[in-house]
Order: C-alpha cells, then sequence, then structure tokens
C-alpha cells in the first residue's frame, strides 16, 4: 500500500497543491469551501502531516514509542529500563504510551505516531486471533510509512507473524510447563490449580498448554475446571483462588501465569488458614522484584525482562539505520527462562537481593 502524498490529496479535493499547502499551514488566504474540501480529503485518504518533518530533508527524529499495556504491571519495569538504556547510548529519545488492554486504543495510538513520523515502535500488543479485523490492522501496523520509507516494528513477548514485524519473544508454553513440571517434581504436588492469563490471548493460550503438557506427562489428569482466568493483578489473583477456597475446593499447588497473580492467590491462602508451602504449593512466572521480598519468598520462572528491552531496542535501531541485518524480515528473538525456586515450594535456593542484577 503506497503513501497518501499531498498530490493524491489535491486531486480528490479538486485545487491545487499549493491550496493544500495552505489549509495544512493554516494560511488565512484560503476560502471557508475550499478548506472544507481539503479538510474533508485530507481525512477520508488518511494523509498524515508533520510540522517539524515537512522542513527536513531527512525524516529520521531520534524519537522511538514505546507502546505497552498498562504502566503498573510490574513486568514492564525492567524492559522499559533496557529500552531506555540502549536508546540513551543511542541517542534516541523514548515516548511511553499505554493502552490498558483495549485493542481499539492501541490502533488510535499507533495511527498518532505515524502522524508525528517517529522513527519506530517497541510494542506489547493486545492483537491477537485470525479474526479479519485483527489480521488487518496487523496487516496495517507491518506497513506502517513515512514519506517513501516503512517505520519499523519490534513486537514484545510473542510474535505478531507479519513479514515486516521483528519480535522479541519468550517461550511461553515452555515456561508454563517448566513451572508446572518443578511443582509436580520438586515439591510433590498432585492436584494444581492454574490461575492464568484472559484466556483470548495467546499468552493465556499458550500458558495453559505448558499447564495441561505438564500435568499429562506426568500422568495426571487436565481438569479444565482447575484453569481459572485472572487479569494480571493481584486482586484478580487474590479473588479468584478465595472464590474457589469458599467453594470448597481441594488443592496443594497453584500455578499462576504472572507473579503479580501469584502474590494475591497467597494472600486468600493465608486468609484460608492454609500455609505456604506446607499446604498448598506456589508458582509464580516473571521474576518480578518482589519475588523474592515476599514471606515466603515466591518460586517462579525467570524472564529476562531487561535483556529483552535491551534486545528490542538493538534491534529497532538496526532497522531504522539500516545495518547488521536491518533489512531482514520477521527475524524473532527467542530468550531463555530459568527455573527460581524459592520458599513457596519449599526451597530458599534463590532467596538473594542481588538475583535480580542478574537479568542484564
Amino acid at each position: 500500500m503506497s503513501e497518501v502524498n499531498i498530490k493524491d490529496v489535491a486531486k480528490k479535493a479538486g485545487v491545487s497543491i499549493s491550496t493544500v499547502s495552505r489549509v495544512i499551514n493554516s494560511s488565512k488566504n484560503v476560502s471557508t469551501e475550499l478548506k472544507v474540501r481539503v479538510e474533508q480529503a485530507i481525512e477520508d485518504m488518511g494523509y498524515s502531516t508533520n510540522t517539524i518533518a515537512r522542513g527536513l530533508k531527512v525524516s529520521r527524529t531520534k524519537e522511538v514509542a514505546v507502546i505497552i499495556t498498562e504502566l503498573n504491571r510490574s513486568f514492564f519495569t525492567k524492559i522499559l529500563e533496557g529500552i531506555n538504556q540502549e536508546a540513551n547510548k543511542n541517542g534516541y529519545q523514548i515516548f511511553v504510551m499505554e493502552t490498558h488492554d483495549s485493542l481499539e486504543k492501541e490502533m488510535q495510538i499507533v495511527s498518532n505516531i505515524a502522524a508525528r513520523w517517529m522513527d519506530g515502535i517497541i510494542i506489547a500488543s493486545s492483537a491477537y486471533g485470525h479474526e479479519r479485523s485483527v489480521r488487518k490492522y496487523i496487516e496495517h501496523l507491518g506497513n506502517l510509512q513515512k514519506r517513501e520509507e516503512r517505520i519499523p516494528v519490534v513486537s514484545l513477548e510473542y510474535d505478531l507473524e507479519h513479514p515486516n514485524i521483528n519480535a522479541v519473544v519468550v517461550d511461553h508454553e515452555k515456561a508454563a510447563y517448566n513451572a508446572v513440571n518443578h511443582l509436580i517434581q520438586a515439591a510433590g504436588r498432585k492436584n494444581i490449580i492454574n490461575v492464568t492469563l484472559p484466556r483470548g490471548h495467546y499468552m493465556g493460550e499458550q500458558r495453559v498448554k505448558g499447564y495441561k503438557r505438564a500435568l499429562e506427562e506426568n500422568g495426571l489428569e487436565f481438569p479444565e475446571e482447575c484453569v481459572l482466568e485472572g487479569e494480571y493483578t493481584t486482586y484478580s489473583g487474590y479473588r479468584v483462588v478465595k472464590e474457589r477456597l469458599n467453594k470448597g475446593s481441594k488443592f496443594d499447588g497453584i500455578f499462576c501465569a504472572n507473579d503479580q497473580m501469584a502474590v494475591g492467590a497467597i494472600k486468600a491462602c493465608e486468609e484460608s488458614g492454609l500455609r505456604v508451602p506446607e499446604d498448598v504449593a506456589v508458582m509464580g512466572n516473571d521474576d518480578i522484584f518482589v519475588a523474592s521480598l515476599l514471606k515466603p519468598s515466591l518460586s517462579t520462572i525467570h524472564v529476562p525482562r531487561g535483556r529483552m528491552g535491551i534486545h528490542a531496542m538493538k534491534r529497532l535501531i538496526e532497522l531504522i539505520e539500516n545495518k547488521n541485518g536491518g533489512n531482514s524480515k520477521n527475524r524473532v528473538i527467542t530468550l531463555d527462562t530459568e527455573i527460581i525456586p524459592r520458599e513457596s515450594t519449599g526451597s530458599d535456593a534463590y532467596n538473594r537481593m542481588d538475583w535480580a542484577e542478574l537479568d542484564w
């Protein structure tokens, strides 16, 4: 899809290029009728202008957008540190925006970014699935342009499966499998519930798959009713486990798809008179800073979030500056995860405060 230019707008409005230019620059020497026609043509054709970029011979701004779902999710803290560290080293400025898990909001932000002609985008997207509207948006995201150049995009956490969109990811299914296998093999648990992420999203689905595979490979049944859907937050982890306990359910292990929900799960168990790990072993995922501060400290899967941010920014700069393989398409960088056994599963192997520094 070619970029709409000022000639296209002029033709659509039935006016001269100079008239379009005067409207864009808010000149007073344009009649109301012509102004309305030009502005309507600009809106209909999706034409974007940028006050600074119009005057530049080179369209590079050294500005990069970072789009995440929620600023209050501890998972993103280290990622943003890594992105910012690499951006500063290379003279780039980052602008962080949040979507609140709304694909509609994400699409609006992406449109505004394209209008500002930023050099590139790092995104933790809410786009997932094969619905026509979702695939159409991902196609649009992979073909953003400013002048004659594509605006490169790097996805965080999972691959958006578009030839022009790179990604820095972890294997979510494998991470969940290792977490549940640890509960079974190391902690000796047999009746494990899964507090998962929203089921309609890629990461939620993959972590349920890992939970299921670990159970089945250890000769345990996969009870669909033991998959409890959370919403990333500490309160959602607390709520779904508390509801389960209030119904009289019995379980001896909990795998939470992120650490924030695991914190809530531990609180729910304690309020119900259950001891962690003696009665219920709890496993998280992500290894956020609070995991080693809890009492009992939280066993979890370490995701190298700082390195994820560094790799994402490095790759974006390569694409922006067309160096070190900057032309290669759909490159996916997969980072390793690691089990961190702590007190919540009966170990104190990683209670040191300096563990987080290994993220770099």
